[in-house]
């Protein structure tokens, strides 16, 4: 089986070779895996570390320099297109797996059209996502490009659900564990929660998708309007709880980057 694993870092050295470390000691050696780090051409402590530890690095690790001037989800999905697998999962600097032989357990549920890593401080909620090749075919690429943070994992679990009538998986045999840290480039909650509920449009149309894939006639308004109407709820509470995400998470600090910005522009295009 072959697995490749987009892993974004930005000034966060030590965490990036501590999750590579991690995943490579607790891998079985039975499959293929590609790390694919992604990082920016200006991070110069990561460019450092990656450098004068280049020959302690995991066989595979493929490291892709580029310029932050695109959403981290389409640079991973350029990772993914570069290096296919039967399943990808994406990981960040701060999630460090604590599975032995978490490659194996990969393995059992290849089938899956998706799955989630079980987050030992936060177990109900699947924010490690893991996407099967079929998948990424389905829908035509891996993640949603349009956010600048967060979003792409609830992304996911939406079309899921609207696919399947049921939540995605946890695996509770694939832990993660690590702090949670402020989230760089979070600005303007109620602007990206808003643009995030009218994008359903979307979700919907790929739930579709993916339901054909896995052999299933589904038409979203007909056959999901108990699920609907739950995320319309969801819509609702998350704008509730917007002052509680911007004092965790830290929200708008310092002016936005032109990442942000090209971002903000084409959702207000999207929007228009």
């Amino acid at each position: 089986m072959n697995i490749t694993i987009p892993l974004v870092s930005r000034n966060r050295p030590t965490g990036l070779l501590s999750v590579l470390t991690s995943l490579d000691a607790l891998a079985t050696g039975s499959h293929h895996i590609n790390y694919v780090v992604v990082v920016d051409d200006d991070d110069e402590p990561t460019l450092k570390i990656l450098r004068d530890y280049s020959k302690y690095l995991p066989a595979n690790t493929h490291v892709r320099i580029g310029k932050r001037d695109r959403t981290l989800n389409a640079r991973m999905n350029q990772a993914v297109n570069e290096f296919p697998a039967d399943i990808y999962t994406f990981l960040p600097d701060d999630g460090f797996p604590l599975s032995q032989h978490w490659d194996a357990k990969f393995n059992e549920l290849r089938e899956l059209p998706a799955f989630a890593w079980c987050e030992l401080k936060d177990p109900n909620n699947a924010t490690f996502i893991c996407l099967s090749e079929r998948w990424r075919k389905a829908t035509g690429r891996g993640l949603p490009e349009y956010f600048p943070f967060w979003f792409a994992d609830t992304w996911i679990l939406e079309v899921y659900l609207l696919a399947f009538a049921k939540p995605i998986g946890i695996a509770q045999q694939l832990s993660m564990g690590g702090k949670r840290g402020t989230t760089q480039g979070m600005r303007e909650l109620p602007f990206w929660f808003d643009f995030f509920a009218r994008t359903r449009v979307e979700r919907i149309k790929e739930a579709e998708k993916v339901a054909r894939e896995w052999g299933l006639a589904v038409d979203v308004a007909r056959d999901r309007k108990e699920p609907l109407k739950y995320l319309e709820e969801c819509d609702r509470a998350q704008q509730g709880r917007i002052k509680d995400y911007e004092r965790i998470f830290k929200a708008d600090i310092g002016e936005p980057s032109e990442v942000y910005i090209q971002a903000k522009a084409r959702a207000d295009a999207w929007r228009a």
